[in-house]
């Protein structure tokens, strides 16, 4: 797709986009009494804090008949010393690790496993994943995604957000495949240095490599990604490619947001929505998840109540149950119960994880990325 810059301004003005933002503050979950709920306990920053910072409980339910055990973290975002933050497995884009080390590499005090991800060819995150304004990675999904703003707002909704490669000389917008994803039969896709050292790529397209914005020449498969740079893989282009990247031309990889995703620098796509302005609202559906997906399962959820207090969610079966788990139905209702104003799963099943230092460490297998809370300002 090309257009010039003054033609995408065009085709994105006019009509609403709904989304929803919340102020971060504080308010209390409400917990059904039949529940029985261990209890809480206090995650100090230090030795001197005294403050409740990062609080974690767990309680017994059921789904289908079967009993699962919920796992919960409260954060009190609007704690100036505390910070939601996304980490990547091993600091790339298309690797794995366990939660917990993600967690302790980066001091966390607590951590939940975040989107989901390929794990086939490559292990490159499935949706959006953007990092203080670094594009980690786009497969083109645009499904429900949580939005952090520098300020420590939240938002969540369908991304309305495009990643575009910005030809300068030629007034041009290119929109791209996606960045650091296996490309595919005439696909145009970026890859970074987060990706690895090399594109992985075929001979059957062209690669132009960038650094410090400008092309510095062309290639073919398996192209060496500059540390400085990044790497244009397109499918189909042949010979096309030095008049699309003229040799010397700046190129710049950016995202296009509007509809109240502008001020958002950080998003990460799970899905499906769970609670929208505080009633259930499970868009299984409508995003077309896969139907493995509706089963019950282990599953991992991230919300915030109306005031902004944050829940991280991971759902179990009981000790000694090998098999159930629950459904998005469920799930979508224990985030309601507890009190979210706007709620979505995360990956589930084998990568569902948490970690909170010295009261839960869980995690079957290894992921691509994880919210993590941080310490800040101590």
């Amino acid at each position: 797709m090309k257009m010039s810059i003054t033609q995408f301004r065009k085709s994105i003005q006019g009509g609403a986009y709904a989304v929803l933002v919340a102020t971060l503050g504080l308010i209390s979950p409400a917990l059904s009494q039949a529940s029985p709920v261990s209890p809480a306990q206090i995650i100090p920053t230090s030795k001197k804090s005294t403050q409740e910072l990062v609080r974690y409980f767990s309680f017994s339910d059921k789904d289908q008949g079967q009993p699962i055990r919920v796992h919960v973290v409260e954060v009190h975002l609007s704690d100036p010393r505390v910070r939601l933050d996304l980490a990547m497995a091993n600091e790339g884009a298309s690797t794995v690790e366990r939660v917990s080390h993600i967690a302790r590499r980066h001091g966390a005090l607590a951590a939940i496993n975040g989107s989901f991800f390929h794990g086939t060819t490559v292990d490159s995150s499935v949706g959006l994943v953007i990092r203080q304004g670094e594009i980690i990675a786009d497969s083109g999904h645009r499904r429900t995604s949580l939005g952090i703003t520098p300020e420590g707002k939240m938002i969540m909704g369908i991304p309305k957000v495009r990643t575009v490669l910005m030809v300068h000389q030629q007034d041009r917008l290119q929109r791209v495949s996606g960045v650091n994803q296996p490309r595919k039969y005439h696909q145009t896709v970026v890859y970074t240095s987060r990706f690895g050292n090399y594109t992985g790529t075929n001979n059957y397209g062209r690669e132009v490599v960038v650094r410090h914005d400008r092309v510095v020449r062309y290639s073919y498969g398996n192209t060496q990604i500059p540390k400085d740079g990044f790497v244009i893989s397109a499918h189909g282009k042949g010979k096309d490619i030095q008049d699309l990247y003229p040799l010397g031309s700046e190129i710049s990889l950016k995202t296009i947001q509007q509809g109240g995703w502008e001020e958002t620098d950080t998003i990460l796509t799970g899905a499906p929505h769970l609670v929208k302005a505080g009633r259930v609202y499970n868009t299984y559906f409508q995003e077309k998840l896969h139907s493995s997906l509706k089963r019950p399962n282990s599953r991992s959820a991230i919300g915030f109540t109306h005031n902004g207090k944050l829940l991280m969610v991971s759902v179990l079966p009981a000790k000694g149950n090998k098999g159930g788990g629950v459904t998005f139905t469920r799930l979508a209702q224990i985030m309601k119960r507890m009190g979210a104003y706007e709620a979505m799963a995360l990956d589930g099943g084998g990568s569902t994880s948490m970690y909170v230092p010295h009261s839960i460490e869980y995690a079957h297998r290894p992921v691509t990325n994880a919210l993590i809370i941080k310490a800040v300002n101590l």
